[in-house]
């Protein structure tokens, strides 16, 4: 076992510059190319950094970083080398010639060993099992801290080069290879300017040209060869935003990639005050991305009007959640009658754009939680077929009072893309006379007088209204008909709303911490997303002093949201559990006169994906409110906050898990999202 002596020399790591058109015609866009300079400067980091400043000669001169580390691995026999860390020396800080020091090495006793050296070192980093490849990844979600700053570049970089040691000796020289693009945006706009820049991406939606993942560096022919689970997009994000009133600059590392005469976006995000989005989707079309380059992209004077896609909504007022949408809520609220009821919605897409595609059908997919046979849904005029979206990107829908029909109820309508069968998104239609709305108490809070789902407010089951597993948008309804549960493998957003209609239950499924997100599918608390109905709880108790804001995967209907925890704890505070002939209530005395009533409306289970428990209607009061329980630091408790009242022996639980589906009421929002 020995010290290793890897010495750089300056020759070794300097890159001769690499001249390049603009990357993306100019189309209006004064899009410019600059000779750029690619520089390891010395922070103090247990990190590697790369920063790119201007361009000295023909050189791209290389500094290293305090804290700077190189890979090494070895296939030659008899030699102990794998992965093995090489940490900078201390004198190396700062200069352009670099001796890097393992620790541990074990390589052949006689002869030469063979190493392969890559950079920045990274533990996940393999070694194939023949050949001199190298299988790493580049986030596809990148992060810079402040405009201007490229320090994160060496971060998500990659170099390598082979060189070799021989048994007597305990150092070698040898010249790293960057495989890896970079690209410098320079962002202005008068028109935004009081907005902050937030992210900016490069996506190749039409023809899907890999851009980042999980790639192949094959050191011998100096080739890369990409995965299929690459991303045909990357984006690099700011941690710390500014106002748009100055040009700011921002660094993205991606594959190097043939974009020639093909149609490529460069998606800009801005943030605004009151969780204001602004996503421009801007169509350009692209040149090479060049390896070993600082490619520049340039767009001055951006504006909404850049919007290459009238199918997209640029300005979300909402909390993305980072997630996507489509129209500008989940929930229509209608009255019906016999000849039906029309409600024209926009069915743009809006958030991620690299997410979403362009809405073309839709249809009913469910038409009333209290009868699915009633045909009370329609849309487009019709209640069982598929329709084009409009021009206008629209749809038209319908409430019917049918014969013998009831006077209101819960459906649900879908968005479908070209192929007529993947759900993009769904609308609830709550079909009901206008609730009253209620100041509860001293609080401030406004609540409607219904829960969600339900047309009455009288003394029967049909109080009930729908159900909602927490953080979802799309309900289930009270009754059995039209009832559907799988188990559930929803390890991004994406697989729940494609389906619907579908309750994701618990009960087979490894490690879900009862609930029906499963994130990275650990069962640890990291992979619990907090923020999905806009209210992340940043204390340690299920009673949430923020009363958050409306999100994208909020259930209410425009103007109102689920009611915070403390609404519910007002309702448990001073409510009252009364026995009505034919339901049970939560009666809460909302004005010293008269009462709002919460029903007993139970639940259906999320650790099984049976029917609805038994006697609804007088045994628990289950209700959700938008936010998780605890802060996402605690471990111990991974639910979401709520009101669980037995009436059996009078006992009220705060935390539920997640996949469980609940009632929901919808209190105001006071920001009229």
């Amino acid at each position: 076992m020995k010290n290793i002596l890897l010495t750089v020399c300056v020759a070794a790591l300097a890159m001769t510059g690499c001249t390049q058109e603009d990357i993306f015609s100019s189309d209006g866009n004064k899009e410019l190319l600059e000779k750029s300079q690619f520089t390891l400067i010395g922070l103090t980091s247990a990190r590697t950094r790369t920063s790119i400043g201007d361009k000295t000669g023909d050189i791209y001169p290389v500094l290293w970083s305090d804290g700077d580390a190189l890979g090494l691995f070895s296939r030659t026999e008899g030699a102990d080398i794998d992965n093995v860390e090489a940490l900078l020396s201390d004198e190396s800080v700062g200069q352009n010639s670099g001796v890097f020091t393992a620790e541990g090495v074990n390589p052949a006793k006689e002869g030469e060993t063979k190493i392969l050296v890559y950079y920045p070192y990274k533990a996940s980093t393999k070694l194939a099992d023949e050949g001199n490849k190298l299988t790493a990844s580049l986030a596809t979600e990148q992060e810079q801290i402040k405009p201007g700053d490229s320090h994160h570049i060496g971060k998500y970089g990659f170099a390598y080069a082979t060189t070799t040691v021989s048994s007597t000796s305990k150092s070698a020289q040898f010249s790293l290879r960057h495989p890896m693009a970079y690209v410098k945006f320079c962002i202005s706009s008068q028109e935004l300017s009081t907005y902050k820049l937030k992210s900016v991406s490069l996506y190749d939606k039409d023809t899907r040209t890999p851009l980042s993942g999980t790639f192949t560096a094959n050191l011998d022919t100096d080739e890369l060869t990409f995965g299929s689970e690459n991303k045909p997009y990357a984006t690099v994000s700011l941690a710390v935003p500014e106002l748009l009133a100055t040009t700011q600059e921002v660094y993205l590392t991606t594959y190097p990639a043939e974009l020639k005469d093909k149609q490529v976006y460069i998606v800009v995000t801005l943030e605004g005050d009151n969780q204001t989005t602004v996503t421009i989707p801007i169509l350009k079309k692209g040149k090479s991305l060049q390896a070993n380059a600082v490619n520049v992209i340039a767009i001055h004077d951006l504006k909404l009007s850049d919007n290459s896609c009238e199918w997209y909504e640029p300005v979300e007022t909402r909390l993305l959640a980072g997630g996507w949408a489509y129209g500008e809520s989940n929930c229509i609220m209608t009255t019906i009658s016999p000849s039906g009821v029309n409600n024209t919605i926009s069915v743009k897409a809006r958030g991620n754009f690299m997410e979403v595609e362009e809405p073309k059908y839709a249809g009913t997919i469910f038409n009333c939680d209290l009868n699915n046979g009633h045909k009370m849904v329609g849309v487009n005029g019709s209640t069982t077929d598929i329709s084009p979206i409009s021009s206008e990107y629209s749809i038209t829908v319908n409430s019917y009072k049918v014969s013998n029909g009831y006077n209101g109820g819960c459906g649900q309508v879908a968005i479908y893309g070209e192929d007529r069968s993947t759900v993009l998104w769904s609308f609830i239609v709550w079909m009901t006379p206008v609730p009253a709305e209620h100041v509860y108490g001293n609080t401030g809070y406004i609540v409607q007088d219904r829960n969600l789902g339900t047309y009455t407010i009288e003394d029967n089951w049909k109080t009930n209204g729908v159900y909602f597993q927490w953080g979802r948008p799309t309900p289930f309804g009270w009754g059995a008909n039209g009832y559907y549960s799988m188990p559930t493998e929803a390890t991004d957003v994406r697989f729940s709303i494609e389906h619907p209609r579908k309750l994701l239950y618990t009960a087979t499924v490894d490690n879900t911490k009862s609930d029906w997100y499963l994130g990275a599918w650990t069962g640890a608390r990291t992979d619990r997303k907090d923020d999905f109905w806009g209210n992340p709880n940043e204390s340690n108790t299920f009673n949430n002093p923020s009363d958050g804001h409306k999100s994208i995967y909020d259930p209410c209907p425009k103007g109102y949201r689920v009611v915070s925890p403390g609404v519910l704890a007002e309702v448990e505070k001073s409510g009252e559990y009364v026995k009505q002939a034919s339901i049970g209530v939560i009666r809460y005395c909302y004005d010293g006169t008269n009462y709002a009533y919460w029903p007993l409306a139970g639940a259906r289970w999320g650790a099984n994906p049976s029917d609805r428990t038994t006697n609804n209607s007088t045994t628990a009061a289950c209700y959700w409110s938008n936010s998780p329980a605890t802060n996402y630091g605690n471990d111990k408790d991974q639910g979401g906050s709520a009101i669980y009242y037995k009436s059996a022996d009078k006992t009220w639980t705060h935390s539920a898990g997640r996949s469980h589906a609940f009632s929901v009421r919808c209190m105001k929002d006071t920001e009229n999202r």
